[in-house]
């Protein structure tokens, strides 16, 4: 057990270190007031907020089966998210700031998935001369375009050919980068029986499944107020219809589905904001929504009560996952 945690702090502390490492951008970004300060925060980290919802709505299963009544497994999985090189940058000249401007040179500025050449990095104006704000080049990207997210599951059959799966990490410190706690529950059911075809033949397998997820993470800010935080707050809904075909060892699957995710950044504390001469108090709250059909394809290797499996699911952000299992039918 002592092994199953560091390892999953390490992929957590891997995982929050995108927002911990866009800290000092951000709190940059409130120089700029704050109107612009949050449009120039929501772009810079939209990947973040994208990938999030989309890797937790990823891992709920590895076989389209369903257990048996009393049937069970206990499933570790790691996904990787990836962005697309189309959603590793933003367009300066199309957002809608207020004190500020895009007036030449280069207008396409990385967000925290890019990186740029430092020559290549945009500059704004203040639209106003001689005011509190001065002219200001954006921040380079941190290249961050693959986040790393871990799940532990259970899944107990269940009469009815139902089976339920709960997802439950209780929060945890993840060293000094912060804190991080995750839930989640999901439905599978098998349609075999309803399909006079697939039920003749013993290997195919077909089920619908649903899942919900729920992440919370807290991340200190790096200044001295002991009180001043990133707050990262996800939830993802996922649709899916699955057929495989199951033999005595090795087994493929593949599922097509709907999902839907929100992820909520929030800055609390007080923050000095340009053009301003008082503190504000949680001054950023930013939210993304990700929906969309995708589809992906996947192997499980069986070997005994211990089974390794890993798919590739196809989407607007691509997603690899691979874990390892013990099952009890």
């Amino acid at each position: 057990m002592k092994i199953l945690k560091k390892s999953f702090v390490a992929i957590f502390a891997l995982m929050l270190t995108f927002p911990m490492a866009a800290q000092d951008d951000v709190d940059g970004f409130l120089s700029a007031g704050l109107q612009d300060a949050r449009v120039l925060s929501k772009a810079y980290l939209q990947p973040f907020g994208e990938m999030l919802g989309k890797s937790l709505n990823g891992g709920w299963y590895n076989t389209a089966k369903v257990h048996g009544v009393g049937g069970f497994d206990i499933t570790l999985s790691v996904m990787a998210t990836m962005t697309p090189s189309s959603k590793t940058s933003f367009d300066v000249s199309s957002l809608d700031l207020q004190d500020f401007e895009y007036v030449s040179g280069p207008k396409i500025a990385p967000n925290m998935a890019g990186e740029f050449e430092e020559s290549m990095l945009p500059s704004l104006q203040p639209k106003t001369s001689g005011g509190e704000y001065a002219a200001f080049t954006l921040p380079n990207g941190a290249g961050f375009d693959i986040l790393p997210a871990p799940m532990v599951q259970v899944g107990v059959g269940l009469p009815f050919h139902s089976e339920v799966m709960v997802r439950l990490i209780p929060k945890m410190d993840v060293g000094d980068v912060g804190s991080v706690g995750l839930y989640g529950f999901g439905l599978k059911h098998s349609l075999k029986d309803y399909i006079p075809f697939v039920k003749r033949v013993p290997f195919l397998q077909l089920s619908a499944l649903v899942g919900y997820t729920n992440l919370k993470s807290n991340i200190p800010m790096e200044d001295s107020n002991p009180d001043n935080e990133l707050v990262i707050a996800s939830s993802a809904l996922t649709s899916r219809l699955l057929i495989g075909a199951n033999f005595p060892v090795i087994s493929f699957y593949t599922g097509v589905g709907y999902g839907s995710a929100t992820s909520d950044i929030d800055l609390n504390g007080e923050y000095e904001i340009g053009g301003s001469s008082s503190m504000q108090k949680d001054p950023l709250s930013l939210s993304y929504k990700i929906n969309g059909l995708d589809f992906n394809a996947g192997m499980r290797i069986r070997l005994g009560f211990l089974s390794l499996h890993g798919d590739y699911t196809v989407g607007d952000y691509s997603t690899i996952t691979a874990g390892v299992g013990i099952n009890i039918r």
